[in-house]
């Protein structure tokens, strides 16, 4: 079975897409919310209340937005955090693609060459989504300012970097049609 990674930056569409693979039959593990299941777990709001400050973790609940506002403006910290969520995700993602039976799975991850993630997979798809779109997104579905989302987009990889690496390369830019690429994706995939 084939394993594809499937990224990109903030607001550009991950879930959506991943939603396309799901309704054609594919397999998808979404990173995301598997982490936010992780911050359940007492052991790791231990460790991160041990690293990021004890008002970040309170009665056993993550204080999620004062650790966005920890790690998405210092770089050091959003590593450290990467590197506490992220080997535990993708075991949970490698156990899960065990019990899959079709002929590929994705894991949907915003982070894939940032964490290393990408050597795990056979192939990788990116999307690509003009700027102004995705800020005028997020701070529709995030109810933030604009200047909150560019901190973000700046504390991430370049989306012409990560456009440089992925196989596939989907254009969510609200002009080109979806479900086209994202057939030819599959049946390439498919023939693998």
């Amino acid at each position: 079975m084939l394993k594809v990674g499937l990224t990109a930056g903030i607001g550009c569409g991950k879930s959506l897409i991943a939603h396309v693979f799901e309704t054609i039959g594919i397999p998808v593990f979404y990173s995301d919310k598997e982490a936010k299941r992780l911050y359940e777990d007492e052991s790791l709001l231990n460790e991160i209340a041990i690293k990021f400050g004890k008002d970040v973790v309170i009665d056993g609940k993550l204080q999620a937005k004062k650790l966005a506002a920890i790690v998405f403006c210092n770089e050091d910290k959003l590593q450290e955090l990467n590197a506490m969520i992220h080997p535990r995700v993708f075991e949970l993602f490698d156990k899960w693609s065990r019990k899959q039976t079709s002929p590929y799975v994705i894991m949907e991850s915003a982070i894939l060459f940032e964490n290393n993630l990408d050597k795990h997979f056979s192939k990788t798809i990116g999307i690509s989504t003009p700027q102004d779109i995705v800020v005028k997104r997020v701070m529709q579905r995030d109810n933030c300012t604009k200047e909150q989302v560019l901190e973000r987009i700046n504390n991430q990889m370049p989306q012409e970097e990560k456009n440089k690496l992925v196989d596939y390369l989907i254009h969510h830019d609200d002009k080109t049609m979806l479900l086209p690429q994202i057939l030819r994706i599959h049946e390439d995939l498919l023939k693998r």
